[in-house]
């Protein structure tokens, strides 16, 4: 418009000048708005904790349509977190559920053969069956107590760890051999097949 007065142009001249000038800039500033009016949107609602909600880029271009699948990246990478989060806590949930009956069964066990242990005769020859399955049963709660403090200390990161080959055919071996007995009193018939080399 500057060059325009300088130049001599007339008043209705610069005045149609300037009017077409706003007629063209205005619908593209309009534009520019409308996508970052939709850009803040998306980032209220993700801020809101609308981890679901997603950006459309229809009508997007450039460096807005860019940060439009951006903050949908974002809004995908917390989904999945809260995911892993919550199936980590389901599963803290049934552990702690597992343990505990695992536990409470020889405690049970154990508290019922005490029981029977002081209400019976020290002669009878019963006593001797009771203790028996008191000593296995507390054998086995020891156990489970101390797999459980392994398994808190190797989730808080508190146990050296010493990476080593192992070679399956031992250890599949040494499985057959810890079990043999079990399945062959189940009538079944361990059939182990294993390679020369090593595994």
């Amino acid at each position: 418009l500057i060059v325009m007065a300088g130049s001599g142009f007339e008043t209705d001249v610069i005045s149609i000048g300037w009017f077409f000038e706003k007629l063209i800039l205005c619908p593209f500033i309009l534009y520019i708005a409308f996508m970052l009016r939709k850009l803040k949107i998306a980032g209220d609602k993700i801020a809101e904790g609308d981890i679901t909600y997603r950006v459309s880029t229809k009508g997007l271009w450039g460096d807005f349509k860019k940060h439009a699948l951006n903050l949908n990246s974002v809004s995908d990478s917390v989904t999945i977190a809260v995911e892993e989060r919550l199936k980590s806590e389901r599963m803290k949930t049934e552990l702690i559920t597992n343990v505990s009956h695992d536990i409470k069964t020889p405690l049970t066990s154990i508290i019922n053969y005490a029981q029977l242990m002081g209400t019976t005769d020290p002669s009878d020859p019963k006593m001797a069956e009771y203790s028996e399955v008191v000593v296995r049963q507390s054998d086995k709660l020891k156990r489970l107590i101390e797999d459980l403090v392994e398994a808190s200390k190797a989730s808080s990161g508190n146990i050296d760890i010493m990476l080593a080959e192992c070679d399956a055919r031992v250890l599949i071996s040494q499985v057959s051999g810890e079990y043999y007995q079990r399945l062959a009193d189940a009538g079944l018939d361990l059939v182990c097949t294993a390679p020369e080399d090593e595994i």
